[in-house]
Order: C-alpha cells, then sequence, then structure tokens
C-alpha cells in the first residue's frame, strides 16, 4: 500500500491492492460491520485536490448508483472521504472480468458463451436505464463474471445522471468513455445521450468478445476514434470466419452509426438474441448500416480538433494479459507521474485506451486511416 494512504476507509480495513489506474486504485477490504469481503475504489489524492468538481461528482454519483440493487450490476454500498482521500465501496467479484478472459481466449470466447453474457450485461443495463441512468463506459474490463458465472456490470459511479429534478453537470466536465467502445454520438455531443448510446458500446464490447479484438484497430485513440466517426463497420463474420451471419448482423445493428437505426431497447435486443440462440430469425437478420458517418476529410479534423483530449491521455492496465505476438499496445507515457497519478486528467474524460494496431497490409492493398 502507498505510504500516508489510510489502511482503513469508514469501516473497511484494507487488505490488498486489487488494481490501479490513472484516476484510481481499488483495494480488496473487510466490511467490518458486514463481515464480508468489499472492494474500495479511492481517488488519488493529487487528483481530487486539484480538480474539486471531479471528486464532488464522484460522490454525487455514487451515491445515486447505490440506490440501483440488481443480480447483473455490481452494487455501491458506501461513500465518504478519509482523510482527504475519496472513495467508493462496492460489492467485491469473486471473478475475472471479460477482459481478463480475452487474455485467456485471445481470439475470442465461444459465440454462444459471449451472448450469455452480453445478455446478461444488456438485463442489468436495463435496469439502470429505467432508473434514468445510461452508464456512458461499457467495456469488457467493466463487466465482471463472478464465481456462479454471472454476469454484473461495473463502475455505474461513472454512469451519466438522468434522474428528473437533478441538474446535470454535463456542461461542465467532458467526454466520458473509452475511445475503443464510444458511440459517434458521444464523442460529438456528450450532453445529448441515451440509452443507445450503451447499446452501441455494448455492441463493440460483443464485437471484442467474439473476434477477439475491438471493432475498430488503431495505434493512438484518435485514429480509433476518427474511426468510430467515419469508417464502416466490418462485419465480424468477415473478420472471423465460421460466426453465424445473424449474430454478425445484429452486431452490425447495435453499432449504427445512426441512433435512430441501432435496437431501441434492450427488450428488443433480448429478444433476437434469445432467437438467435434458439435458431430462429431475428429482426436484424441482413442488416446494412445506411449511415456511412462523417464524409468530409475537413469536417472530421473539425470534429476531432474539438474534442476535449488527445493522444497523450495517460492510461490504465487495460491490455489482456497474453504473451502473444500482436497483443494489444498501451499508449500513453510511460513515467512515473502515469503510474502514480496526473493531475493533467481532464475530469471524466477517457483515462485509459488500448492501442489493437491494424494488420499489416498485403500486397496491393491500402488500409484507411
Amino acid at each position: 500500500m502507498a505510504q500516508n494512504v489510510p489502511t482503513r476507509f469508514g469501516k473497511c480495513k484494507v487488505q490488498q491492492l486489487l488494481g490501479r489506474g490513472a484516476t484510481a486504485v481499488v483495494y480488496l477490504a473487510k466490511h467490518e460491520g458486514l463481515d464480508m469481503p468489499v472492494a474500495v475504489k479511492v481517488l488519488r489524492k493529487k487528483l481530487s485536490e486539484e480538480k474539486p468538481q471531479y471528486a464532488e461528482r464522484f460522490l454525487r454519483e455514487a451515491r445515486m448508483a447505490a440506490r440501483l440493487e440488481h443480480p447483473h450490476l455490481v452494487r455501491v454500498i458506501d461513500c465518504g472521504i478519509e482523510d482527504g482521500y475519496h472513495y467508493m465501496v462496492m460489492d467485491y467479484v469473486d471473478g475475472p472480468n471479460c477482459l481478463e478472459l480475452l487474455g485467456e481466449s485471445p481470439g475470442g470466447l465461444d459465440w454462444r458463451e459471449a451472448a450469455r453474457i452480453i445478455r446478461q450485461a444488456a438485463i442489468g443495463l436495463a435496469y439502470a436505464a429505467e432508473h434514468e441512468v445510461i452508464h456512458r463506459d461499457v467495456k469488457p474490463s467493466n463487466i465482471m463474471i463472478d464465481s456462479s458465472g454471472r454476469a454484473r456490470v461495473s463502475d455505474l459511479g461513472l454512469a451519466k445522471l438522468t434522474m428528473k429534478g437533478i441538474v446535470s453537470l454535463t456542461q461542465e466536465l467532458h467526454t466520458v468513455g473509452t475511445p475503443n467502445y464510444m458511440s459517434p454520438e458521444q464523442i460529438r455531443s456528450p450532453a445529448e445521450l441515451d440509452l443507445r448510446t450503451d447499446i452501441y458500446s455494448l455492441g463493440a464490447t460483443f464485437y471484442h468478445l467474439v473476434c477477439g479484438k475491438p471493432p475498430f484497430l488503431g495505434k493512438t485513440s484518435m485514429e480509433v476514434i476518427a474511426q468510430h466517426l467515419s469508417a464502416s463497420l466490418e462485419p465480424p463474420f468477415k473478420r472471423k470466419p465460421g460466426l453465424p451471419a445473424e449474430l454478425s448482423s445484429m452486431i452490425c445493428k447495435m453499432m449504427a452509426k445512426s441512433p435512430d437505426e441501432r435496437y431501441q431497447d434492450y427488450d428488443e435486443f433480448c429478444q433476437d438474441l434469445d432467437n438467435l440462440v434458439e435458431g430462429k430469425e431475428t429482426t436484424a437478420m441482413g442488416f446494412e448500416d445506411t449511415q456511412i458517418g462523417i464524409e468530409s476529410e475537413e469536417e472530421l479534423r473539425r470534429v476531432l480538433d474539438e474534442l476535449a483530449f488527445g493522444d497523450a491521455i495517460k492510461v490504465e492496465d487495460e491490455e489482456p494479459p497474453s504473451e502473444a505476438d500482436g497483443a494489444p499496445v498501451l499508449v500513453g507515457e510511460e513515467d512515473r507521474e502515469a503510474k502514480e497519478g496526473s493531475s493533467e486528467i481532464d475530469p471524466f474524460a477517457p483515462d485509459e485506451f488500448v492501442a489493437y494496431p491494424q494488420p499489416e497490409p498485403l500486397a496491393g492493398e491500402s488500409t484507411v486511416l
């Protein structure tokens, strides 16, 4: 444990480090009042001191997330401040996240297992949406699998409040999300989102689970973001032959550039997923995205120039543990400040990115971007 960091947070006695990122550190602890293991997420003190609005929102949204209780969500139990450290207490999930599963299966999971996980995540996100909460950072590392095999969506403490009567803080903050999985509208208009942005990110996560890599590949965050905005999506069955064409069409529908062309709610998606597994026809059969995105290179560059983040993003360790050739590469500064936390991170801007470089083109071929 880092020097001067408390050994307990409220009723939670720290036992060991679980993980660290650019903005926060997560510990395994024992909640002495409830006599059970919990995970305690602690904001880096330098960040909370220099960005007090970040710390304020961290606690405010932790309290919001604590109102949500569902078998497919990771529950927030408590939050507070200990010796100047802002923290939230969450359920401890005794199993891997989906990014770790991909580390063990770099070519992708069996599509039926991936479909089971994604369906359960969709049910949890549907419950959150019913309570007017949008996650905005759905990705493989935020879907945990407990020892019983149940999928649970985590990090709802970073979600966007959409509850009536609560003043939105979006204007004073920045874009939320991880570039590999962000919807086009989340990149361009983060203040105007609905549940369909989470459906897009869940689709990008589904793509990653069945193909072994995210839908858009690139060496930098901006390169990937540009593709979310402007590039056509390669259908999953072309990336990984053998996947059912109906599954590929469903993922393409989830990731349509226009929100109006995606699944409009989780019930519609889950019904299609059930039909797929049962060998029945789906509403997405033969889906083709009619929205090309930003066609003008000038317009694309203008949009990218307006974004509140760039390629020098401090990163979390979002890389699947793999020694295989072609493993994803973390992008960001590798100095001590990146490891210990930085005050340069914009509040709730993407603080992690994994590069999945494009494969080398064959002779006579070319790649976009």
